[in-house]
């Protein structure tokens, strides 16, 4: 779940950006016509980049991403790249409506003809954007356009275009319902987006029973906030039933919503929702290995410190979740959280002369670091519960390693 909130922060917020870097591939000057103009004139695509001052991982993009020569040398080649600000430029305002930008950046591609091919928002790395990039030209010689029109004067729903551009009318989003409950074709463009922004059951239900096709005409991008909401609730309710083929055929239903990446973020709050409400250890221990959710031993060692509590009583499920810490701990030594828990694990399983050994290595760890949430005491009475080998007798709390964030 911090990674998914991570994610929304990081695409919504930012910090000051004050320049654009010189060693980029050069932005086109002028308004937005002028640079269709002169698409169609060099027969290429436009990059659109949508941004505000102020955003970070604009600037990240800006600083990381767009001087790399292999980003220069695909634009250069295809491209002609359009940067507008969301929040100054009537332009900026006008697409960030048109394409309903549910974060920023977002990069929205057209071709010469002024037909959309994709849109994608967040930060990207190097080889990820290259990657969507070289996508992008794929699909325009493929034809495979989105169903988007060429026109930013669409008439939209006041509440929708409120959002974008600002004009001191106060609009509810409740405007919204009776909008979408008057359009005889919810496919259509503008209902799309007026419906992209809200979360009405009614017409949640309806996006999601039309996913395929949905994705097919507009993408996943303007899909994703509402997709992962419904999946979540879905994955709990399943869980709670004891559904796995139901959470699994889900899975790989709402999957095209999400490019790779953002898989990766929203994957394990899925399938951890659904062992939240299952309590079915082995089942996600299955899941976890099976979707391969945890490419680092810190993400798998935080995910499985809560099983360890829940599951004090499965000695089953406690010693397999057992041979994954001794087989990490046979690669390396184990930091304070990790030794914390191998102490746990052997306490459970009533192994108190290696609990003994695993809480002694604990205590001569360094137990100082703020995000430990546990203090000294506390591991001293793990260690006394341990000493009268009474494994009733400690009140386990799940405790969290500090994993940075990394933007890429």
């Amino acid at each position: 779940m911090k990674r998914i909130i991570l994610y929304v922060i990081t695409t919504y917020c930012g910090l000051f950006l004050p320049y654009l870097l010189n060693a980029q591939e050069k932005v086109f000057q002028g308004t937005y016509a002028e640079c269709q103009a002169q698409a169609k004139k060099e027969n290429k695509l436009i990059l659109i980049d949508l941004y505000f001052v102020g955003c970070m991982p604009c600037a990240e993009m800006d600083k990381q991403v767009f001087p790399d020569p292999t980003v220069i040398q695909e634009l250069k080649a295809n491209y002609l790249l359009y940067k507008t600000d969301v929040m100054k430029e009537m332009d900026g305002k006008k697409l960030a409506r048109k394409y309903g930008a549910p974060g920023f950046p977002t990069y929205v591609i057209v071709n010469a003809d002024g037909k959309t091919i994709l849109t994608e928002s967040g930060f990207f790395g190097v080889d990820r954007f290259v990657l969507l990039l070289k996508e992008a030209v794929q699909r325009n010689k493929a034809n495979l356009n989105l169903a988007f029109n060429s026109s930013l004067n669409n008439e939209y729903p006041a509440a929708y275009s409120e959002r974008f551009i600002k004009t001191g009318e106060k609009h509810d989003f409740a405007e919204l319902e009776s909008y979408l409950n008057q359009q005889q074709d919810l496919f259509s463009e503008t209902a799309f987006l007026a419906n992209s922004v809200t979360a009405f059951p009614k017409y949640n239900s309806w996006v999601y029973d039309n996913l395929p096709k949905l994705i097919n005409m507009y993408g996943g991008n303007l899909l994703r906030n509402k997709i992962s909401t419904i999946a979540t609730k879905k994955s709990k309710q399943y869980g709670s039933a004891q559904q796995l083929d139901s959470l699994q055929s889900m899975l790989t239903y709402v999957r095209p919503t999400f490019n790779d990446k953002l898989w990766d973020v929203f994957l394990p709050g899925f399938i951890t929702n659904y062992y939240a409400t299952s309590k079915d250890a082995n089942t996600y221990l299955q899941l976890i290995n099976h979707y391969k959710v945890y490419n680092t031993w810190d993400l798998k060692s935080n995910a499985l410190g809560q099983v360890i509590i829940d599951q004090a009583k499965n000695t089953e499920v406690l010693k397999k979740i057992l041979a994954e810490f001794q087989k990490q701990q046979s690669k390396q030594q184990l930091d304070a959280v990790d030794s914390y828990r191998l102490a746990l694990l052997y306490y459970y399983l009533q192994d108190f002369n290696q609990a003994t050994k695993a809480v002694t290595a604990l205590l001569k760890a360094d137990l100082s670091a703020p995000y430990l949430s546990m203090q000294k005491k506390d591991f001293m009475a793990l260690k006394d519960a341990i000493d009268k080998k009474n494994s009733n007798l400690f009140q386990a709390k799940d405790i969290k390693k500090n994993i940075p964030f990394n933007l890429s």
